[in-house]
């Protein structure tokens, strides 16, 4: 026996092809065909891949030149397997009694409360040689329910709510585990060492992946009242298959659902998502927000709107604003409606333009439900799934809500501000550009011709009753 890199050496002098060791795991000689045999020792006893046949005697390893070029010999496992030894690392079949044995065995582990690990050495011990990875798929595939499941997260309200504790107790100088045993004191949840460590050394926070982790840190403003009076109206909310929430509008007026995309991207705070032209002559825009999914979901919870709503004087003009742009109409003789299916939310609106001096009619039922209606654009005739109900803005109230409210639509704004004019009740139109309307003006004379007009027409009326 010679050396291994003896026979390297020999080889490359004789031959001029050295052999490679290409781990220490695989060794791979070239030899020429009239080399017939080499003997060596090497200091592992493993199988390597080698052409030829191979004779294993302890270290010893000898190496038949094959006569052909040489190809790699089936490995020692597949051989045993092949004997029925049942040694080597190849997968092979069950024989009809080792299944029978191991269900057997199966059985009578789960009963006893038996994990895989323990039943395999079990089956070991009675002679039964089978992986560890066989037993534990024949215990899954017959006990699916013994399958260990990753359990649901912490609400994460809940969570931010720990966050925030765990931060301040450790940096009033707290340890880990004093934190983890006040933390249980506290709210009853037992945390992991590993969840303080990484949230403390700010690795991992709960509001990673959110713009605005729950509704309770969304801050009351003109453009978050916009985006609740909009989808409320022509709006909508949706939750994908994979998961997304996704809260949008689809339109035709393209000043209209800019105005909904700039406040939507300033409440989110991120840069305004672009209109989406749709083969309808509409337009779409759609942000993704769980938590405005959730502010929002249908059929609208007045409840949890209010706080957004009522806030000041400035966020209950711009949720009106944004109602009326998707669920109000003007006609040429400036009657203003307002339709809505769901009579709470119609109410909720005449409450609030009461709180702003405007006074409304209704809320009365328009179209009834299996009304048939056709679709101009689509040619079709569908039938009303829901009763429509709407509320009338009274006459003497429609220059105070131009003034105060008025429309993001300038079709609409201007239906509005053409009538007013007729009827010598508007001299100057608001400015527009402003989030809010501007404080109505100060009477002019046309005006004060008009209300001297209605006092003497009450007075002609009160007359002719008493006659």
């Amino acid at each position: 026996m010679e050396n291994i890199f003896g026979i390297g050496l020999h080889l490359a002098q004789a031959y001029y092809q050295p052999f490679n060791i290409l781990s220490p795991r695989c060794l791979k000689v070239y030899w020429p065909a009239n080399i017939q045999s080499v003997t060596f020792v090497y200091g592992r006893s493993h199988t390597a891949g080698i052409g030829g046949g191979l004779v294993a005697g302890g270290n010893e390893w000898e190496l038949n030149a094959p006569s052909t070029n040489p190809t790699t010999p089936p490995s020692p496992g597949r051989e045993a397997a092949k004997n029925g030894t049942g040694e080597g690392k190849t997968r092979r079949r069950l024989t009809p009694d080792e299944r029978s044995r191991l269900i057997e065995a199966l059985r009578a582990g789960v009963e006893k409360g038996y994990g895989y690990m323990r039943i395999w050495r079990m089956l070991r011990e009675s002679g039964i040689i089978v992986s560890g990875k066989t037993v534990q798929y024949w215990y899954y595939r017959r006990y699916p329910e013994k399958v260990r499941r990753r359990g649901g997260y912490l609400p994460r309200e809940l969570r931010i709510r720990l966050y925030e504790k765990v931060l301040e107790l450790r940096r009033a100088g707290l340890g880990y585990w004093r934190i983890r045993r006040r933390i249980e004191e506290l709210y009853g949840v037992v945390l992991s060492p590993s969840v303080i460590v990484y949230w403390c050394l700010g690795v991992h926070t709960p509001y990673n992946g959110i713009r605005i982790p729950t509704i309770d840190h969304l801050e009351p403003s003109p453009e978050l009242a916009y985006v609740i009076g909009v989808v409320s109206g022509d709006g909508w909310t949706y939750k994908t298959r994979s998961g997304e929430y996704e809260v949008g509008a689809r339109v035709k007026d393209r000043d209209f659902i800019e105005e909904f995309s700039r406040c939507s991207g300033r409440v989110l705070g991120i840069e305004p998502p672009k209109p989406i032209p749709v083969v309808d002559g509409q337009f779409k825009v759609r942000v993704q927000s769980k938590v405005l999914y959730q502010l929002l979901q249908k059929p609208i919870d007045i409840k949890r709107i209010k706080p957004f709503i009522g806030h000041c004087e400035d966020c209950m003009r711009s949720f009106l604003r944004g109602f009326f742009d998707g669920e109000g109409s003007v006609n040429k003789n400036g009657v203003i409606l307002c339709y809505n299916t769901d009579t709470k939310l119609l109410e909720y609106v005449q409450r609030l333009l009461n709180r702003l001096g405007i006074e409304t009619t209704g809320p009365r039922i328009c179209t009834r439900r299996g009304t048939p209606f056709l679709n101009k654009k689509l040619g079709k005739i569908y039938k009303r799934r829901k009763d429509l109900y709407c509320i009338y803005v009274k006459m003497k109230d429609r220059l105070r809500f131009y003034r105060l409210i008025g429309f993001t639509i300038q079709r609409k704004q201007q239906r509005l501000q053409e009538h007013l004019k007729r009827r010598g009740l508007l001299d100057t139109p608001p400015n527009q550009t402003l989030p809010q309307p501007s404080p109505p003006p100060p009477t002019s004379h046309n005006n004060e011709k008009s209300v001297e007009r209605v006092e003497s027409f009450a007075r002609c009326c009160r007359r002719g009753f008493r006659r």
